[in-house]
């Protein structure tokens, strides 16, 4: 799905997988789900380009189970907060309040991923980290302007359905601190919100 000039959404993922075509270079926003590299993949081949830069919005496995394989693949420089690139790289389990995600972060184990950096030291033109926590204690937003238009990539600080956003009490650490989170989104406006599930939302 194109979302705009230079950014698309690749189609078929169970978490959004974000692709910003930047000054910098080819740079994905998460990593999707098991099973679905090959549709990261495909997106790929068809434009024939390969991503430069993964920025992870936080740890949970439907946005970062294919990450290894994704940086076997292309070798992509990889950046998240801190916080959650402890669990990337298998030095903490899974953040949750969940006692289904608990689970699920028990059993299904993504292989770990080694080298992440953080995301103070992100140097990619045109966009900004912004912390945004609640859902994870690291949960970071990501700005991007193109063509004039702000862009936030919320990952799963910002949750969609019909057209609004909200926070996903279910699976947030800490749903208070993730309320003000999602206000703190709303009002990086005027732009649109690009959440972790859902479609984009004007704010």
């Amino acid at each position: 799905m194109k979302i705009s000039e230079h950014i698309y959404r690749i189609d078929g993922t169970n978490a959004n997988v974000y692709v910003i075509f930047s000054e910098s270079g080819v740079v994905q926003i998460d990593s999707g789900f098991r099973g679905q590299l090959q549709r990261i993949r495909a997106f790929y081949s068809s434009l024939g380009v390969r991503p430069g830069f993964v920025l992870i919005t936080h740890s949970h496995i439907d946005h970062i189970w294919e990450l290894a394989r994704v940086v076997d693949e292309y070798s992509p420089e990889v950046y998240a907060h801190p916080l959650e690139a402890q669990v990337i790289e298998g030095q903490r389990p899974m953040y949750s309040s969940s006692l289904l995600l608990g689970v699920f972060g028990r059993l299904l184990r993504p292989r770990p991923v080694k080298g992440i950096k953080g995301i103070i030291s992100m140097n990619i033109k045109g966009l900004e980290a912004v912390e945004t926590p609640g859902h994870t204690p690291g949960s970071t937003s990501f700005i991007y302007v193109d063509d004039g238009k702000k862009y936030i990539f919320a990952g799963d600080a910002a949750f969609e359905a019909n057209g609004r956003l909200f926070v996903n009490r279910r699976y947030a650490t800490d749903v208070s601190v993730a309320e003000r989170s999602l206000d703190k989104i709303i009002h990086m406006g005027p732009g649109i919100v690009l959440p972790g599930h859902g479609n984009p939302v004007v704010v």
